[in-house]
């Protein structure tokens, strides 16, 4: 292994630790081992959004891609930047540039899904998640999120049988996904089985005791039966284990609400906002190889 390897290496690994200054020590050596190498300049990059300092992470994408024009990562990488920050016309740019160079690169079609279901496009979305499903592509991640993600796409176009369906594929591929069993649990609420679903985010908080949203959820669907009480407590003992959690103490307002007034509307719109948010997976899109 070279110097410059080393330099880049270690600056990877402190990325990855969270030690940032040190990082970029290690690729101020290497760029001046290397001033013309788009690899140091990705690694910049790469490492200020670690940082979440995306206009310096742009800039280095820009001299990368000044070397090296025709690297399908390269881009692919610029365009889960500028997903992230929420530049989702010119990631998707990106993404068709890095899907020029190399057709079959299965991270880019993910990402394009991804920022597709974001905006909402979501057959297109569904076009790409099927291409990732039907290629040979071995990333991990890729392969683990898979069936939730159609899900996801079905879920929003309001196809939820269809999304049910997906769910229950994830869970098979995935059993400990706690996403997707919620996921299942929200689909058998919006399908009006709200035994079925209380029966799933108990499921849930028995698997995962720690795992808020499933809290949130089991209330709202005990709320939704006019069991406010229960509701209630059960949001009590999510503000045991996460007792600054917005999400909960806007959920018991909510609640509280519901029960002063038996008799008011139920407020299914914002009900039905609420599970939204809960069904969304709360990750950030990964650096891939």
């Amino acid at each position: 292994m070279g110097r410059l390897d080393r330099h880049l290496n270690k600056a990877d690994d402190f990325k990855e630790a969270g030690r940032f200054e040190e990082a970029l020590r290690e690729l101020a050596q290497a760029k001046k081992i290397a001033p013309e190498d788009p690899d140091v300049y990705i690694s910049f990059a790469l490492t200020y959004d670690a940082m979440e300092e995306f206009k310096s992470s742009i800039c280095y994408f820009r001299k990368a891609l000044e070397l090296n024009s025709r690297d399908a990562y390269i881009w692919t990488q610029f365009g889960i930047t500028l997903s992230r920050i929420g530049r989702h016309p010119e990631s998707l740019k990106c993404f068709d540039v890095a899907l020029e160079i190399d057709p079959g690169y299965a991270v880019a079609t993910w990402h394009k899904a991804v920022a597709y279901r974001t905006i909402g496009l979501y057959e297109e979305a569904l076009k790409n998640f099927e291409e990732c499903l039907h290629s040979d592509c071995e990333q991990d991640y890729i392969k683990g999120e898979i069936y939730y993600q159609i899900g996801l796409c079905y879920f929003d176009m309001g196809w939820t049988r269809e999304a049910l369906l997906e769910f229950r594929k994830q869970v098979d591929v995935c059993p400990e996904d706690t996403w997707a069993h919620l996921s299942i649990g929200n689909c058998y609420f919006d399908l009006g089985w709200i035994d079925e679903s209380s029966a799933k985010f108990r499921e849930v908080i028995t698997i995962a005791p720690e795992f808020i949203p499933a809290y949130n959820a089991l209330a709202l669907a005990l709320a939704e039966k006019g069991w406010y009480d229960e509701a209630l407590e059960v949001l009590r003992a999510a503000l045991q284990i996460s007792p600054e959690d917005e999400s909960v103490m806007d959920n018991m307002d909510y609640i509280q609400s519901l029960k002063e007034d038996d008799d008011g509307p139920k407020g299914i719109i914002l009900l039905s906002i609420i599970l939204l948010k809960l069904l969304k997976r709360g990750e950030a899109p990964e650096e891939s190889a």
